[in-house]
């Protein structure tokens, strides 16, 4: 077991990712030892891997993480194989395959943004990423029933996508709704909650959102058989950079991190502010579960458990149920008194 040589330049310095090249060349050694530990027995197959990651950063950050997370869990992962991400044993066999939400053609990255492209239309902001995940989402359901299906390292065991959002600038301030929309078609209306005062947030079921005014998206993947070869979905929208330096062994870092927390029988959340000196946060935080009540294998509710993350089940009488820690990492931004760069998640 060794790590990547993450950081020891294979890709030329025009193509480079500026969260990379930040990374490499800021005084960030702690959140380098952290992705160097993340990908310590991860195994390069095709040997493309630091290239991506020195290019396209996101995809092998979110790749990385998971690597760190099945470790973490304990399962043992089995890198023999070509395809999918993660042929894993937690208790019990299953495959992983590992996507992101990507920004649409043109659009504006994950990084490099500034306030001024803080959304103002919420439900806007909330549909269009929804419209993002479901593209990630259908894209590897469509690699799954045409390869790797037909796999032997996947025939009969629980096959589990694992998505994390990186569609826009400020795409973890979506948190859930994007995916409870996508998979369980719930959407929970902040706008709505708002304009009408009440005291608990407005929530209703959804059955599409329109990509534009002719092209609607269906929603629900989880509320009916059809997408049955889905055991569950892992997400986060706080495996990003952030987390990166959350986790990081720096306490003189001058950043505040400020992170919001579930409030029972409240409509606000709980909201802390902590300097990086007194801030701890948990690999698994943030990260959630998601199952799918129709799944031709399920994955077992004990095989990705943990402490520190959520589990999302659909209950008998259809009620959508969470198992999560009370202090459950909702969301998270960074305030750093010298510039850092990059997203603030």
């Amino acid at each position: 077991m060794s790590e990547l040589p993450l950081f020891e330049d294979v890709a030329k310095e025009e193509v480079q990712h500026p969260i990379y090249k930040m990374i490499r060349d800021g005084d960030y050694g702690p959140e380098r030892k952290v992705l160097l530990e993340w990908s310590d027995g991860f195994e390069d197959r095709d040997g493309k891997f630091c290239h991506e990651f020195q290019t396209s950063f996101e995809p092998c950050l979110w790749e990385l993480y998971l690597h760190a997370v099945l470790k973490e869990l304990q399962a043992s992962i089995d890198f023999s194989y070509s395809a999918p991400d993660f042929v894993a044993n937690a208790g019990e066999p299953f495959c992983m395959e590992a996507t992101i939400s990507a920004p649409p053609k043109d659009g504006q990255p994950a990084h490099g943004y500034s306030l001024d492209t803080l959304p103002t239309d919420f439900n806007r902001f909330n549909q269009d990423a929804t419209i993002r995940l479901c593209n990630s989402f259908t894209s590897k359901v469509r690699k799954l029933r045409g390869r790797y299906s037909k796999l032997p390292q996947c025939e009969k065991k629980p096959f589990v996508l694992a998505i994390a959002s990186f569609d826009r600038p400020f795409s973890h301030m979506s948190a859930f709704r994007p995916v409870i929309s996508a998979l369980y078609g719930l959407y929970h209306d902040e706008e709505q909650t708002i304009e009408s005062g009440a005291q608990q947030m407005v929530s209703y079921n959804v059955s599409q959102v329109m990509k534009n005014a002719s092209a609607p998206i269906d929603l629900g993947y989880f509320c009916s058989p059809e997408f049955s070869d889905v055991s569950a979905v892992v997400f986060s929208s706080l495996a990003t950079w952030g987390k990166v330096r959350a986790v990081a062994d720096n306490p003189s870092a001058k950043t505040i991190y400020t992170t919001y927390h579930p409030n029972p029988g409240l409509l606000h959340p709980k909201v802390k502010q902590t300097p990086k000196s007194e801030y701890f946060e948990h690999l698994l935080d943030g990260l959630c579960v998601l199952h799918n009540p129709f799944a031709k294998y399920p994955l077992r509710a004990d095989t990705l458990s943990h402490a520190r993350l959520a589990q999302g089940f659909v209950k008998p009488d259809g009620e959508l149920d969470f198992d999560a820690p009370d202090d459950f990492l909702l969301m998270r931004s960074l305030m750093s008194i010298k510039g850092g760069g990059g997203s603030n998640a």
